[in-house]
């Protein structure tokens, strides 16, 4: 096809004026393109140039692929797995036909074999569809299936989908497979996989591979959530980040492959701006006012979040306890870079206008979308530093729960819905948005997306790196590269418009890369005027050579052919965006020699804040800098510097980052704590860590400290114990962290599998608990006198764990001591039994006229133990009478279907039976439980037994900490911070018991105002979605995103889709136990609204 060059290289690039007058969102029609068949359970979506959407379906999610929460006994199994190929394995063992009954729970029974076993995980397969509009009336009306077959036993789901160049790329883990359809009947005859080596974990459901696409350098990019990353290149490079999402990269047939950027929870779709700068929006950890985060993506950035901290409930977790989650703040961690800025909930969908899609007003906004509330947005970024900041962020939609996203070459906005709720349900629909005022090129950009490029001249495939449309753009370059025309990119790289010359520049690194050929001419460049070239000559020749920076464990310095005096000039360059990519260049390359301006330029970052400049700096220093001047930066007298040779260290796994224990920064020598404990730790360091606790003067970081006491643990010696036991005594120190230091000489004899402190898979082997027995018993009489009581609590356990015998007099008087707190008597008791002291009964006795019923419940527990004829006789006494309180009660009946399970227990739960319906409605669940653990008739434990007898703490500990459940990522309880997917639970004491049950155990059936999602397809084909307000009278209400109602008449609707919560029903994820405790939490909730 010949196009005119002259009105090419004229044309106005008219979407570089970027922060206009803000569009109206209104301006956006909603309209449904799928309106005659259902689009099952969509995830994602992509076009061809011909107009063609290939979407995928998921049908493992949750039943095949399985979900950590529902198999929370698998977790240390879990994070154990390095590859997916030990996730195999596992399956394999576990999945057998002998043991088909403990695997119901887990699996359901697919093929109807009888058997729960590994068959039927490799039961259910995910698809791509194939959907068309065949007539060109703007409405799909074609649907088929193009591929499927996707059943391994460790499969993902098929969360990401590309179409490119002739092929088709989805992502299912483990693998990233490449289809083609070569005889053109619809249907995928070829498959490859190109890349393998990703899910490592079971985790949570959904945080699978995402967000294909094409990048600027021609590459394949996708992402991963943090079921990890454990896979090799074809050139034998292994990647091992197990408990990380990534961002990810690959050439078209595979090789290359290597970890772009880390330590992300679940990105699920990416975009790049017109200049090749790459964003993303992750998910939150579901914790307590945590927030998703609006992300800058670069290369070798980590992020900062580790999946082993998902699990961490209720107890030191470095994500929340040392703020990565959050934008830059002072005493942030330096190893990671932080989030650009906090976002919206549950974010999906990512994409940006690619120039002349939709109208004008549009141009250069990505868009958004936010699943579980059915929201979507549109948001700019500027340019902040080395850095961005977003801007003319609005709200855009609502109302139908969007996954993927995608621009079909008609110009128009794709999203499929996935039809909402839990299970899935084989329904979901593909939805456009479009405007009426149309960009005036968006006909000829479709008509160049369809034409063959490869018979069009160079010289017009120059011409049209200037088109305004980055899809056009971009097409013209790799054909370029594919035809080798380096001479002709080479001219247009230096001179003409600015992204004519960008993308030649891309073009040109680019051949170099995948002919192996570097020249290092486009350096001569450097010279140039334009701050954005000068950026995209460093940035895209710094990423010719492969670089080992990606790697887990990245090497030193290296020798290279290039002359690196140009590169290392632009460190001091006026633009922090030349900055920025030439000092991760220099990285990448490794150059030898280059550590000095580096040095230099990190010295000159202003502050910490300038986290984009520090990530550059560590890059750069890690590739180019020896071990011994990185360790000669000790000596510094700038704590930043300090701190980007200790992650500079870190990434190289190098001991001597042990060097900046003694730094005088506090925060310094906690990175170089973090550096040599977390992750795969530095072995060599670990010595230097531990013996730093007897030494340090930063007695009081929690984060340091622990990790030291750990080191101790870790290593397990006579010295190490000693350590720690010296540090349980210190007055001078908080006395979490002397708690947290008994709690070590507690497990020391026999390990936990997961780590202590980050929750990370490593093991220990017992070891002998004289070790542990020799450190405490010279410490225990200071202990024991501590003004502390949680100390001398503690420590009394500890003594009776290792079976050190305290004088049977002292514990006496504790026991009875009424001014003892609750745990310190408590321990007393379990001590006088342990030694079976014959002064045991009388303390129980005197226990049970305590005014603490918690000290009474303890004492009938081991009573039961230790005589189990008493132990029922004061059972009677609990259930008859007026004094015991709720929980009491329930303690003595759940004894009747455990210790005490006899006759005469029976005939006490026979006679409570007999006259079920006056029992009160706070122990009709225990009872029953005990009734059916001892298979007494009885009614069976259900829900309404629920309502009254719950724990307000315990409930509450559930509400936030519950990692199936997850009530607190939908919810707040209180103004302010939290997740708007779900109401504001803050009031919701004054609702009734009732209204919580239904609530938790059939979330479908009452729906609260304005948080159920809802469609409807009009008789004259109208398409109006949004949130359910109301239907009365024959008027469906519903509300869109700037909360204005439109009412609509019932008799004019041809088809609804059923108003949706995304609340999963509760009643299959929690115990009734638990469900009758959070009932009882919010029933506490009665804030005024």
């Amino acid at each position: 096809m010949k196009f005119s060059v002259s009105f090419l290289l004229s044309t106005p690039l008219l979407f570089l004026n970027l922060f206009g007058e803000k569009p109206n969102p209104k301006s956006l029609e909603f309209t449904k393109w799928t309106p005659n068949f259902l689009v099952p359970d969509p995830v994602a979506l992509s076009f061809d140039n011909q107009g063609r959407a290939y979407v995928t379906q998921t049908q493992r999610r949750k039943a095949n692929d399985l979900d950590i929460r529902q198999n929370r006994d698998w977790i240390p199994d879990d994070l154990s797995f390095k590859t997916p190929d030990g996730k195999r394995a596992f399956y394999h063992k576990a999945f057998t036909s002998q043991n088909s009954d403990a695997n119901k729970r887990r699996v359901k029974d697919f093929n109807k074999d009888g058997k729960h076993d590994l068959a039927d995980l490799r039961f259910l397969s995910e698809r791509i569809h194939l959907i068309e509009d065949t007539d060109s009336d703007g409405l799909a009306d074609k649907t088929s299936i193009y591929a499927e077959g996707f059943t391994d036993e460790i499969g993902g789901i098929a969360a990401g989908v590309l179409h490119y160049d002739g092929d088709v790329y989805t992502t299912i883990v483990p693998d990233v497979w490449k289809l083609r359809d070569t005889n053109d009947d619809g249907k995928a005859d070829q498959r490859q996989s190109i890349a393998y080596g990703f899910g490592v974990h079971l985790a949570y459901a959904g945080h699978d591979m995402h967000g294909l696409t094409v990048g600027p350098d021609g590459r394949i990019y996708w992402t991963i959530g943090d079921k990890g990353v454990g896979a090799s290149s074809k050139e034998g490079r292994h990647f091992q980040y197990p408990n990380q999402g990534a961002v990810l990269r690959c050439d078209t047939d595979g090789s290359n492959f290597e970890v772009y950027a880390r330590g992300l929870r679940n990105v699920q779709e990416i975009a790049f701006d017109q200049y090749g700068n790459m964003f993303g929006i992750d998910n939150d950890s579901d914790r307590p006012g945590e927030k998703e985060r609006f992300v800058y993506i670069v290369q070798h950035m980590d992020a900062g979040w580790r999946s082993n901290w998902q699990y961490r409930n209720g107890t030191f977790n470095p994500w929340m306890d040392e703020n990565l989650s959050i934008p830059w703040h002072k005493g942030q961690p330096a190893y990671i870079t932080p989030p650009i800025s906090l976002y919206n909930n549950g974010p999906a969908g990512l994409a940006f206008n690619p120039g002349t899609a939709l109208g004008e007003a549009w141009q250069n906004y990505f868009f958004h979308t936010s699943a579980p509330n059915g929201q979507q947005w549109a948001f700019q970024v500027e340019q902040d530093g080395a850095s961005f900041k977003m801007v003319n962020d609005m709200q855009i939609g609502n109302g139908v729960p969007i996954v993927g996203i995608n621009f079909g070459p008609d110009g128009a906005l794709y999203g499929v819905d996935w039809g909402g709720g839990y299970p899935l349900n084989e329904k979901g629909a593909i939805w456009k948005w479009d405007v009426k005022e149309k960009h005036p090129l968006r006909a000829l950009t479709a008509k160049l997306l369809r034409s063959d490029f490869s018979k069009t001249a160079t010289n017009e495939l120059i011409a049209t790196l200037n088109h305004p449309d980055q899809r056009v753009r971009l097409k013209a370059q790799f054909e370029l590269v594919k035809r080798g025309a380096r001479k002709e990119l080479w001219k247009a790289a230096r001179s003409g418009p600015q992204l004519l010359r960008i993308h030649a520049i891309w073009g040109l690194c680019q051949f170099d890369r995948l002919t192996k050929s570097p020249k290092g001419d486009i350096l001569e460049l450097l010279s140039d005027p334009d701050p954005e070239i000068r950026t995209q000559i460093v940035r895209s020749f710094g990423e010719i050579l492969t670089s080992e920076l990606a790697l887990h464990q990245a090497p030193g310095p290296r020798d290279s052919p290039f002359d690196f005096l140009e590169l290392e000039k632009c460190l001091e360059d006026d633009s922090p965006r030349v900055r920025f990519h030439a000092a991760i260049a220099l990285g990448n390359l490794g150059a030898l020699g280059s550590s000095k301006a580096l040095i230099k330029m990190a010295r000159n970052i202003p502050d910490e804040s300038n986290t984009y400049q520090r990530h550059a700096a560590i890059a750069g220093l890690t590739g180019c800098a020896s071990s011994e001047i990185l360790a000669a930066l000790a000596s510094e007298q700038s704590e930043l510097i300090q701190k980007i040779a200790v992650v500079a260290l870190r990434r190289r796994a190098d001991p001597k980052v042990r060097h900046f224990l003694y730094s005088p920064f506090k925060n310094v020598v906690a990175e170089a704590a973090r550096a040599i404990h977390d992750d795969w730790s530095i072995p060599n360091a670990i010595p230097a860590l531990a013996r730093s606790l007897a030494t340090t003067k930063w007695i009081k970081d929690e984060g340091f400290i622990k990790r030291a006491i750990n080191a101790n643990f870790h290593l397990g010696t006579p010295e190490a114990a000693t350590r720690v036991a010296d540090y349980t005594i210190r007055a001078d120190v908080p006395e979490e962290l002397r708690l947290n230091a008994l709690d070590a000489l507690r497990q020391w004899s026999k390990p936990g599998k997961l780590d202590r402190v980050v929750g990370r898979y490593r093991p220990l082997s017992d070891r002998d608990p004289a070790i542990a027995t020799n450190a405490v018993y010279k410490k225990l009489t200071n202990l024991l006198i501590d003004p502390s009581q949680k100390i001398q609590s503690e420590a009394m356990a500890l003594a009776r764990l290792l079976k050190i015998e305290i004088p049977g007099e002292a514990l006496v008087a504790v026991a009875k001591n009424e001014s003892s707190i609750p745990a310190l008597r408590i321990e007393a008791l379990r001590a006088l039994a342990t030694q079976k002291n014959e002064k045991l009964l009388a303390c129980i006795t005197s226990a049970f006229e305590s005014k603490e019923h918690s000290i009474r419940i303890e004492a009938l527990k081991i009573l039961a133990k230790f005589n189990p004829v008493l132990a029922l006789d004061r059972v009677e006494v609990v259930l008859s009478s007026n004094k015991a309180n709720t929980l009491e009660k329930q303690t003595a009946l759940a004894l009747l279907g455990g210790d005490l399970a006899s006759a005469k227990g029976d005939s006490i739960l026979n006679l409570l039976l007999n006259s079920f319906e006056e029992c009160p409605p706070s122990l009709k669940l225990d009872l029953t439980e005990a009734a059916a653990v001892r298979q007494i008739n009885a009614p069976d434990p259900d829900f309404t037994h629920t309502l009254e007898g719950g724990d307000a703490d315990r409930g509450r500990n559930l509400f936030m900490n519950h990692i199936a459940a997850q009530c607190i990522r939908c919810h707040k309880v209180k103004d302010g911070k939290g997740s708007d997917i779900g109401p504001n639970l803050k009031s919701a004491g004054l609702q009734g018991r009732g209204h919580h049950l239904e609530a938790i155990v059939d979330p479908q059936k009452t729906i609260t105002e304005g948080y159920g999602s809802i469609s409807l397809t009009l008789e004259n084909g109208q398409s109006i979605a949004g949130l359910f307000k109301s239907e009365m009278k024959g008027v469906i209400e519903i509300k869109d995103a700037e909360g204005v109602i439109t009412k609509v008449v019932s008799e004019n609707v041809k088809e609804r889709t059923p108003v949706i919560s995304t609340m999963p029903p509760m009643g299959a994820i929690l115990t009734k136990r638990e469900i009758r405790d959070i009932i009882e939490y919010l029933s506490t909730l009665k804030s005024k609204k």
